[in-house]
């Protein structure tokens, strides 16, 4: 069970310095902004207007949008991926906590509504306005980044065994470990997991059947995935208790292989 002791780590997380660090991730020589590299890149991630039915989140999209929560994501993935296609990026009021791609629209929406249900669930567990801060916006980045999972899955026509969920999960985590900030992400969306209100109760039958992994088992794979990554940098989170000893082991080898399968799997995709 992960403790406040490893919570520190969260502090030093940035909005704009993780989309810095990530700017650098799944290949080591990026092109400059705007450069295109391949024949067939004829496609962007691009923000759309906001979509909301009430009056109620429109301060909150309109913030979002002069803060380039979404704009700063889509020109890291312009300036790292070759797309066929166009693939947009909205908030959306929901009248939930969630995030979905839609494939007929070719568009991730990202409920706007996450922002006041990630902080409730955070404020539970962290003692300080900042600390919250950090992990609402490391969760939304990974939020969004499991979505491009599945947008790209469906564009690219990406082959996977197993839960597409999980597929999708396995890349955001991808995207965010590297040798910077982004790992700090990852342990964001995976604490969100943990801390699933959804799952706090009693499991039933139905969360069993449900597409996704149960969230206790995503948040395990994430954390494992991120001390897989550096098992001397994180060894905290072994310490605090956020992985068993058992798992740990095996973190480094599935650190490996999520990295191969990626590179193989992105490699004609990828701008060089």
């Amino acid at each position: 069970m992960p403790t406040s002791n490893a919570a520190a780590a969260l502090r030093a997380l940035t909005f704009v310095v993780v989309a810095a660090a990530l700017f650098t991730t799944g290949c080591s020589d990026w092109t400059e902004v705007g450069t295109p590299t391949a024949t067939g890149d004829v496609g962007d991630f691009v923000v759309r207007p906001a979509e909301l039915t009430s009056d109620d989140y429109v301060e909150l999209a309109g913030q979002l949008s002069e803060e380039r929560w979404l704009e700063d994501v889509a020109e890291v993935l312009n300036d790292s991926l070759i797309l066929p296609t166009d693939i947009g990026l909205r908030f959306a009021e929901c009248g939930e906590n969630n995030a979905y791609y839609i494939p007929e629209d070719r568009e991730i929406q990202i409920c706007i509504e996450m922002f006041e249900g990630e902080r409730d669930i955070f404020a539970a567990y962290f003692d300080t306005e900042d600390e919250i801060e950090d992990a609402v916006s490391g969760s939304f980045l990974f939020t969004v980044f499991h979505e491009v999972g599945h947008a790209l899955i469906d564009v690219l026509e990406i082959p996977f065994t197993g839960r597409e969920e999980d597929a999708a999960d396995s890349l955001a985590a991808w995207w965010l470990i590297d040798d910077d900030e982004g790992e700090e992400s990852a342990i964001a969306g995976a604490l969100s997991f943990y801390t699933d209100p959804d799952e706090a109760g009693d499991l039933e039958e139905s969360d069993f059947a449900d597409e996704h992994s149960l969230s206790q088992q995503r948040y395990y794979t994430l954390t494992c995935l991120v001390y897989g990554s550096d098992t001397d940098q994180y060894a905290s989170l072994l310490e605090d208790e956020w992985l068993t000893p058992e798992r740990a082991e095996q973190c480094p080898a599935e650190f490996e292989r999520l990295t191969n399968t990626w590179y193989t799997l992105l490699d004609a995709h990828l701008k060089e």
